[in-house]
């Protein structure tokens, strides 16, 4: 998941955390949430991409969101046990490091 070096810590390539964020959008567009709710989680996850995009991206801010996110699922009664949805986040939180760590102890 993550990688050490003699000097700092290697988080993985933000391009695996943006296509967990793009396989999240076409997990929630087939979850069959109200058009709110719906509207609300893919929000929170355009937010995340645009803050990894960033030359500098806030890790807090995209933990933040992750978080939001989960928790309008979790509101909406998804079941978050769900492979695919579990595998994209840790993706995410794996980008963040150990910021991350949190937010999966949760999830598992």
């Amino acid at each position: 998941m993550m990688q050490t070096s003699d000097t700092r810590v290697v988080s993985p390539d933000p391009r695996q955390a943006l296509n967990a964020v793009r396989r999240l959008r076409g997990i929630t567009a087939r979850l069959g949430l109200p058009d709110r709710v719906r509207s609300e989680a893919c929000g929170e996850l355009e937010q995340i991409e645009k803050e990894i995009r960033m030359p500098d991206p806030d890790r807090g801010v995209v933990t933040a969101r992750l978080e939001r996110f989960t928790e309008i699922l979790i509101g909406a009664g998804v079941d978050m046990t769900r492979r695919s949805l579990i595998r994209s986040i840790r993706q995410i939180a794996a980008w963040l490091g150990p910021i991350g760590v949190p937010l999966v102890v949760h999830l598992a």
